[in-house]
């Protein structure tokens, strides 16, 4: 009969990438919309019947960075207490899997939303949904990643002093 392994959940790295992780997907999505604004014209050059979906999209870029940086915002006080806690129970037992880690924001995602719409918040509900939908798993998932990562950088850094 085996054990299953337990894991150490440090209070400075899961706090430092909880919050990190909202910040950094958003910044990384405005990098995105740099990087495609900058490849606009070569794209409009290379593929001449794109043009007039390439120019709308270039109009719905505002609107997406918008939400994009407001998101933390909206979902943040979700993700922190509500996907805090359950990240703190999964870490307890098991590994930061990033793919784990996207999959039960989504789950926490869905029973908060659950929660808000049978509260009476229906159009709050679908709003969070929505968009929670798409920010909860990519949160969960550089969690996932910030954490393994500081993790095995703590290691690498205990086993130079041993």
């Amino acid at each position: 009969m085996s054990i299953a392994p337990t894991y150490s959940v440090p209070d400075s790295r899961f706090i430092l990438a909880l919050i990190a992780s909202p910040i950094i997907t958003s910044l990384g999505l405005l990098a995105l919309t740099v990087v495609f604004l900058a490849l606009q014209p070569t794209l409009v050059l290379l593929l001449p019947a794109g043009k007039e979906g390439l120019d709308e999209a270039v109009l719905v870029l505002p609107v997406a960075q918008l939400i994009a940086g407001l998101s933390p915002v909206f979902g943040g006080l979700q993700y922190l207490f509500f996907g805090g806690v359950a990240l703190w129970v999964y870490l307890q037992n098991n590994p930061a899997r990033p793919l784990a880690c996207a999959l039960l924001m989504l789950a926490v995602n869905g029973l908060v939303t659950a929660g808000i719409y049978l509260l009476g918040h229906p159009e709050f509900g679908e709003f969070c949904l929505r968009l929670g939908s798409f920010f909860a798993p990519l949160w969960g998932l550089v969690f996932a990643l910030l954490y393994d990562r500081s993790l095995k950088r703590a290691a690498k850094t205990k086993a130079k002093k041993a």
